[in-house]
């Protein structure tokens, strides 16, 4: 099967899959989706140790710790509100990684430090601390219709950033060396048709009336695709780093999930930021 039949497939069950999850469950904050992104962010962080981590070189925190992360953002938001568990959680964290360096680093007479702190911070970070971003969307009042919205952007960004570059995109490819195969004209495709789709959920929700204007709407879909295009980016620039070519081979066609997710983890904090902004 080819690996363009097996994104086809991909779309058409997990996406719908995906979208149901929200639409029909949203009870107890979406707290089904809260789940599906704590399991997400387990494997992620697996994927990246990889990348990060080879051979006998092991990070300073276990992989999963970062799956705790979007746990206590939930716990504190719907039963907690007025403590800070997260950042209670983040800070013991990070002040583990630093403590356990202390006595871990004599090994090679602390020449590895920085570099084993710097390796081990990033893996609590990402995909740790960027999914509490599509945590604190469930506390929304209109937190279903946000959260199609933020996936619709993303996901349109890819899927049309992919078809225009397919389409137009063989004289004009190479526009940034990490992603050789990524082309002006599916750059600009994906933006123009992420803002087409921001506005067009916008004025056919009326949920999303109150909350976005015009320019609002069109203001977050041109964001949203350049974060989309980032997160990719930066994705590709670690898999790079690791001389692999996926993250991971969870996903049918895809490889790893973190190859399904970069776009959307660097794209929630800026989203949220935005409503913020706009409400």
């Amino acid at each position: 099967m080819s690996s363009l039949a097996k994104r086809v497939i991909l779309t058409f069950t997990s996406v719908p899959a995906l979208f149901s999850l929200i639409y029909f469950f949203p009870q107890q904050h979406h707290l089904g989706f809260a789940i599906l992104t704590v399991l997400a962010v387990f494997v992620g962080s697996y994927e990246i140790k990889g990348l990060l981590f080879t051979g006998e070189d092991k990070p300073l925190v276990p992989f999963w710790i970062p799956m705790l992360f979007p746990v206590f953002q939930y716990i504190e938001l719907v039963w907690f509100p007025r403590r800070p568990l997260f950042y209670l959680v983040l800070v013991i964290f990070f002040s583990f990684v630093f403590m356990k360096e202390v006595f871990n680093g004599e090994k090679d007479r602390f020449s590895g430090t920085i570099d084993r702190i710097s390796r081990s911070l990033f893996l609590l970070i990402y995909p740790g601390f960027f999914s509490i971003f599509l945590i604190r969307l469930l506390m929304f009042e209109h937190a279903t219709f946000l959260l199609l919205m933020l996936f619709l952007l993303v996901f349109g960004n890819d899927t049309f950033a992919y078809i225009f570059g397919m389409w137009l995109g063989k004289g004009n490819r190479n526009i940034v060396a990490v992603s050789p195969n990524k082309s002006m004209a599916g750059f600009i495709g994906g933006i123009a048709c992420t803002i087409a789709i921001s506005v067009g959920w916008s004025a056919a929700i009326p949920a999303m009336r109150d909350i976005f204007t015009l320019p609002e709407s069109i203001l977050v879909g041109f964001v949203i695709a350049l974060t989309s295009n980032i997160g990719d980016l930066i994705e590709s620039a670690l898999k790079r780093c690791a001389q692999v070519k996926d993250s991971g081979t969870i996903i049918m066609g895809r490889g790893g999930l973190m190859d399904s997710i970069d776009s959307l983890l660097m794209s929630a904090p800026f989203f949220l930021i935005l409503i913020q902004l706009f409400i």
